[in-house]
């Protein structure tokens, strides 16, 4: 075996894991941002009571309420209005972020995998031809 066939090995490795396991986890993110649709940015007010605070939005023809977490609380300390988004295809949800970490981080680990995968395919094509 030499040189040649050794990075073609790991070439097909890296392309059966990088696709393999890349496209399905791009295929989750598409469908759950489908499902989600747009989050459009919205102003919404803090109200404080018995010391829980709740957001309350008005979006869609009608009032929306939520409480807050207390890891949000960074977000809206000490202000009556903040801003935050708003899904479209669903109202009565609210978040602070723009994107949902945990599906951006899902996202660049897709996106990683595939273009590693897509690489290596790409390699093992010119091998072929070289070797």
């Amino acid at each position: 075996m030499d040189a040649a066939d050794a990075i073609g090995l790991i070439a097909e490795i890296l392309s059966w894991i990088g696709l393999g396991v890349g496209l399905p986890l791009l295929l989750i993110v598409f469908l759950v941002k489908v499902h989600d649709g747009r989050w459009v940015p919205h102003e919404v007010f803090i109200l404080e009571d018995d010391g829980r605070a709740r957001a309350r939005w008005f979006t869609a023809g009608d009032f929306w309420e939520r409480p807050l977490r207390a890891d949000e609380s960074g977000h809206w300390q000490g202000r009556e209005e903040v801003d935050a988004f708003v899904s479209e295809h669903h109202p009565s949800l609210m978040r602070f972020e723009p994107r949902r970490p945990l599906l951006h981080a899902v996202q660049v680990l897709g996106v990683t995998l595939a273009s590693v995968g897509a690489a290596a395919v790409t390699l093992s094509i010119i091998l072929l031809f070289v070797g």
